[in-house]
């Protein structure tokens, strides 16, 4: 089912592995502070600890992601994806592609914020440049739905309206049908 352009693309490689990942980020290089945690409350390591981690846990629970799509039935591809952007050879990464039968692909970006997400003017023309390079590397000619996957909903906005599919947290954590 796969487009052999898509299939034939160097592998990208993600650990999975909660524990792991949390040792070689914390603990492997940390002292044995005890009040870390406290002390290290927003900064730029935990906050992009706990994206990654998001990332991860949306990673482990692909069958859930795709009941709240809908297309449980559908039979499905799934992977991440990376490419170089010509114009401005800055890496562009998908964090799940959802690839399925019936010729449509979920481009699945997903973010980690305490509150509803703010998608604004500058990440959505990031996002939908992604989209673009996708395609244009890929030679995908399905139909791409642009699908978000945060832990507590999209705020709405005039960015927003443009994101067909939105799965939540919550989304995450049901039993499978």
């Amino acid at each position: 089912m796969k487009n052999k352009t898509i299939a034939s693309r160097k592998g990208l490689y993600q650990l999975l592995d909660f524990y792991s990942l949390f040792y070689l980020q914390f603990m492997k290089s940390h002292t044995t502070n005890e009040h870390f945690w406290t002390q290290s409350l927003n900064t730029p390591a935990i906050n992009t600890w706990m994206g990654l981690s998001f990332e991860r846990v949306c990673l482990t629970h692909i069958p859930q992601i795709k009941q709240a799509l809908r297309i449980g039935g559908i039979k499905t591809e799934y992977y991440s994806w990376r490419g170089t952007d010509p114009e401005t050879q800055q890496q562009a990464q998908v964090d799940l592609i959802i690839e399925r039968a019936d010729r449509m692909i979920n481009l699945c970006e997903a973010k980690y914020s305490e509150k509803l997400y703010l998608l604004g003017k500058e990440e959505y023309e990031k996002y939908m440049r992604r989209v673009d390079l996708f395609k244009q590397q890929t030679r995908f000619s399905g139909g791409i739905i642009p699908t978000f996957i945060t832990a507590n909903g999209l705020q709405r906005n005039a960015y927003s309206e443009y994101i067909t599919a939105q799965i939540t947290m919550d989304d995450l954590f049901v039993e499978v049908l």
